[in-house]
């Protein structure tokens, strides 16, 4: 019997769909029942609502900001505003809207301390390089994967990665991999190779995950 999956799920639903009958992960990963999934869910959907409440209260912070607000303040500002672009980038739900509505506070925000930089080329220059890296965090965000593993809480665990990282698309494991620095994709590659190797038996249901280790090694050799 197939269980019933949200189609806009959060994290740790979207987890357990990774895993259910997935002979990449341990039998005691890939195999539950609609307990284990509501159990999920109701976490996803308890996390939705603290990020919704904490949300608001930041915009009511940005509300009250004056004309000629410190930087200092400006700043602490946004990158609250960038961590909540990430929150809800892997939340239960669409959130487009509010996603969209960060990005242009944020841009807000920079403009005026921008303004307050004028003729600090140095400062200009920093501001330019901070810009250019949000722009492409916020891009990887699109891939749930990436959300799903910045999160401080992240339902998918060290021993879990590996197996979850060649479950997924192409376009999000290329995202994903570049969170890792040299040594850390080094191991994954290594690690993939063993588990693959570990599994032979179902070659037949792994030509993706096959396809992910060969991506990941030539990620590794750029």
């Amino acid at each position: 019997m197939s269980l019933n999956f949200s189609s806009t799920p959060g994290a740790r639903e979207r987890h357990l769909k990774r895993q259910y009958r997935n002979p990449l992960f341990g039998v005691e990963h890939r195999e539950f029942d609609e307990q284990r999934i509501s159990g999920a869910r109701y976490m996803d959907e308890k996390e939705r609502d603290e990020f919704l409440e904490s949300f608001h209260a930041l915009l009511g912070k940005v509300a009250e900001l004056k004309p000629n607000e410190g930087s200092e303040i400006m700043l602490e500002l946004k990158s609250q505003l960038d961590q909540c672009y990430e929150r809800c980038s892997g939340l239960i739900g669409e959130y487009d809207s509010e996603k969209e509505a960060i990005a242009k506070l944020v841009n807000v925000i920079m403009t005026s301390i921008r303004h307050g930089a004028e003729g600090d080329s140095e400062a200009r220059q920093n501001l330019d390089e901070e810009e250019l890296a949000r722009n492409t965090h916020f891009q990887l965000l699109q891939y749930p994967l990436v959300a799903d593993l910045l999160q401080p809480r992240s339902p998918i665990v060290r021993d879990q990665l590996v197996p979850t990282l060649l479950s997924e698309s192409e376009d999000a494991v290329r995202a994903a991999f570049h969170l890792f620095d040299n040594e850390h994709q080094v191991l994954i590659c290594q690690q993939a190779i063993e588990l693959l190797e570990s599994i032979e038996e179902e070659m037949p249901k792994l030509s993706a995950a096959f396809r992910n280790l060969e991506l990941m090694r030539h990620l590794l050799s750029q």
